[in-house]
């Protein structure tokens, strides 16, 4: 028997922990990275605070100075510190998909009451027998009704909405992505043996060999890797439903003679590094132990992943002032339809590593402080010329009813016909959701 010997190479993604450490660091806010900071320091004699915190003071005091003067659209002009713009919470935001869709009157009724059965993960954990059991007996709704609902709302973003448990999450987020041989492996794993999954990587490539004997090493190792990629919690990155108590800007955007730029907020990083004393000693000591060179490397890698968070939310900030410029000078109504796959493609990383960078980031401008998630607004078809964000409409959209003759205020249909002359085309029943969006009655009560 002919034995050959051959090589093979191979690409794969590993998830290291190193890489896992960086992706939580990167999704927390500033606060809860404070904090963590905070346990680094106490956990780690090797980890000292940098005496920066002057510096940082002193450069927000300057950009509030340099933005508190400065006047903008003449006597619309504000406080900037007053315009904390708010931020969908994660029902909120899907509520306002449901316009979005091409669904019925009704299948949008019962798209809204699945929404608000949701649970804090995004998750549908009750039963559809059971939410039928909590509907008021005039609706009469079956299983089949509420299934067809619940199919409807597994097509909206954030992929994995509305799943009953982790698995079904997974398994949505999976059937999105480009088909391979990686994704077809890494549904096998969620079905059968997700529960059986620890956080050893090398525990888990073996079971999974095990269970699925076909699959070379290579492919077993990208597929968990994808699995690892995925936001196992749909909910997670959105605002929460309670106020924010304090916002502290990542990033400001500043008005140059050159033009605007993006410049970090120091005081919204902590800044750490290396005990060089006990480095020194270290490196002196003839005999280190494995506890002081785990210590070490913990240090360094701690310390990358902050600089891995810092350059990662200001490479996005650099890319929504790129594609958001118009905002910036305009406002609103200059908000262009922007996608986290399209940033993502453009940064070179993961869709999901985009949607951590945004969870609970702010951005400082003269027009005030806007969560990043806030510049990522889905388009309006245009009846001529590029698609125009749903933002952006909102604004045309209130600007006409502010304008409009108070004694004849204008009616859904008129502002649909207004909206078209300005190139936007949408349906009535769209202007009615944007209109209650934005808190304003219908025409009959508008008028003096």
């Amino acid at each position: 028997m002919k034995q050959n010997v051959g090589l093979k190479l191979r690409q794969t993604q590993q998830l290291n922990l190193g890489l896992q450490q960086s992706l939580r660091i990167l999704q927390m806010s500033s606060q809860e990275l404070e904090r963590e900071v905070e346990d680094w320091l106490q956990d780690n004699p090797l980890l000292e605070k940098n005496d920066t915190e002057t510096e940082a003071a002193l450069q927000l005091e300057q950009f509030t100075a340099a933005v508190g003067s400065r006047n903008i659209g003449g006597d619309d002009a504000e406080d900037i510190w007053a315009t904390i713009a708010h931020e969908d919470n994660f029902n909120e935001y899907l509520h306002k998909q449901v316009c979005e869709h091409p669904l019925t009157p009704v299948e949008a009724d019962r798209v809204h009451l699945l929404i608000d059965f949701l649970d804090e993960q995004g998750y549908l954990s009750e039963s559809l027998d059971e939410i039928g059991e909590h509907i008021p007996l005039e609706w009469s709704l079956d299983p089949d009704a509420l299934q067809d609902a619940l199919d409807l709302l597994q097509n909206f973003e954030p992929a994995g909405v509305g799943a009953a448990d982790l698995a079904e999450s997974l398994l949505l987020q999976l059937m999105r992505l480009p088909a391979s041989p990686e994704r077809q492996v890494a549904g096998q794993i969620v079905r059968t043996i997700l529960h059986e999954l620890g956080p050893s990587k090398q525990q888990n490539k073996a079971k999974c060999r095990k269970y699925f004997p076909e699959a070379d090493a290579g492919l077993i190792e990208a597929a968990l890797a994808m699995i690892a990629d995925l936001n196992p919690y749909p909910a997670y990155g959105f605002a929460s439903a309670e106020p924010t108590a304090y916002i502290q800007p990542d990033v400001f955007i500043k008005d140059t003679k050159d033009g605007w730029k993006v410049v970090g907020n120091q005081q919204a990083w902590p800044q750490i590094a290396l005990n060089q004393d006990y480095c020194e000693m270290l490196k002196e000591s003839e005999e280190v132990s494995d506890v002081w060179k785990e210590k070490l490397a913990e240090a360094r890698q701690r310390i990358d992943s902050l600089e891995m968070r810092k350059n990662t939310v200001v490479r996005l900030a650099e890319y929504v002032l790129s594609k958001q410029e118009d905002f910036f000078t305009f406002g609103e109504v200059g908000l262009v339809p922007l996608l986290m796959k399209d940033a993502a493609v453009e940064l070179g990383i993961a869709e999901s590593t985009v949607s951590r960078a945004v969870n609970q980031k702010y951005l400082a401008c003269p027009r005030g402080v806007f969560a990043l998630r806030y510049f990522f607004t889905q388009a309006v078809a245009a009846s001529r010329g590029e698609d125009t964000s749903q933002s952006a409409v909102k604004a045309m959209l209130s600007e006409l009813v502010k304008n409009e003759n108070k004694e004849k205020p204008f009616s859904d249909e008129a502002l649909v016909k207004l909206l078209q002359k300005q190139g936007v085309s949408i349906a009535r029943r769209t202007v009615a959701k944007y209109r209650e969006a934005l808190g304003i009655p219908p025409a009959h009560q508008r008028k003096p």
